[in-house]
């Protein structure tokens, strides 16, 4: 397992993972960026309030994903069988 730094929020961390140290700062960078997002929309809201706020929006996003791509599939099947009954 690899250790390395990165900083989120004016926070620098060592972080221990199992990825590349360059998917980790691609990541590390896009908390960053949306914790910076939600400090400009609420102002003098905490770093720990912003970063529990991505936090919650991200497991809302994840949440969503397994109806999405469910929808996504259903409706692959259906252009699918419509193919297929045009070369019946």
């Amino acid at each position: 397992m690899a250790v390395d730094r990165v900083k989120i929020a004016g926070y620098e961390m060592q972080v221990r993972h199992d990825t590349t140290a360059e998917r980790l700062t691609r990541l590390a960078s896009w908390i960053d960026k949306l914790v910076k997002e939600k400090k400009e929309k609420f102002g003098k809201m905490s770093v720990t309030r912003c970063a529990l706020l991505v936090a919650l929006d991200l497991a809302d996003k994840l949440d969503e994903q397994p109806a999405l791509i469910e929808q996504e599939v259903a409706a692959k099947l259906r252009r699918l069988i419509r193919g297929m009954d045009e070369v019946i």
